[in-house]
């Protein structure tokens, strides 16, 4: 059973990019879901209501429904035995928490959860996310602000720097998908190799 997930900013492409990479595995005959984050299970409803208000209690039910949505996923996914599952929003949830207090809770998360088998991290500039945002036409959340998503991505692209692939996404166009299918592409032959390589005797 693999692990992808796929996560950044707001407005950064993460669902096209999950889609993306599940056509291309469907394609080799692989099975593949994907989970997106917040759910539309009741406890990812909730958060992304609370995402929907403002102030200090609001943070707090969306930060704790998020929370509790994904270890729903979690428990789901240690049930299966094989496929492929991709997870869009995961560990940098915690990069929404406040600075002091992120980094903490990345390390909490990375410990105790599984570690993704490829990790990527979908950056973009914060005016053109908050471009793509506006052009969905939905009700604005809370981090969806320009000063917002400056301090979210600086606080990702640090949580990310060692063990993440970034992917940037803030030019419109292909390069960026090819650039997963490149990494896509690699792995796959790399796994191929080690399945045909024949123990020493």
């Amino acid at each position: 059973m693999k692990l992808i997930v796929v996560d950044g900013l707001d407005g950064c492409g993460k669902d096209t990019h999950a889609e993306n990479i599940r056509r291309l595995l469907k394609a080799k005959g692989e099975d593949v879901t994907i989970i997106s984050h917040p759910s539309q299970r009741r406890l990812g409803r909730l958060s992304k209501r609370s995402l929907e208000g403002s102030g200090p209690i609001a943070r707090l039910f969306a930060t704790l429904f998020f929370t509790l949505d994904v270890l729903a996923s979690v428990r789901w996914y240690k049930t299966q035995e094989k496929g492929t599952v991709i997870f869009v929003r995961y560990l940098l949830g915690t990069a929404y928490l406040p600075p002091s207090l992120a980094p903490h809770g990345y390390m909490l998360f990375r410990k105790l959860l599984p570690f993704p088998d490829l990790a990527l991290f979908i950056d973009i500039e914060p005016d053109v996310a908050l471009r793509r945002i506006k052009s969905r036409g939905h009700t604005p959340e809370m981090f969806e602000t320009k000063p917002r998503l400056e301090a979210v991505r600086r606080l990702a692209r640090q949580l990310t720097k060692n063990e993440w692939i970034l992917i940037d996404n803030s030019i419109d166009g292909e390069a960026p998908f090819r650039q997963v299918e490149t990494i896509l592409r690699e792995r796959n032959h790399g796994e191929e190799q080690l399945r045909t390589t024949s123990p020493v005797q």
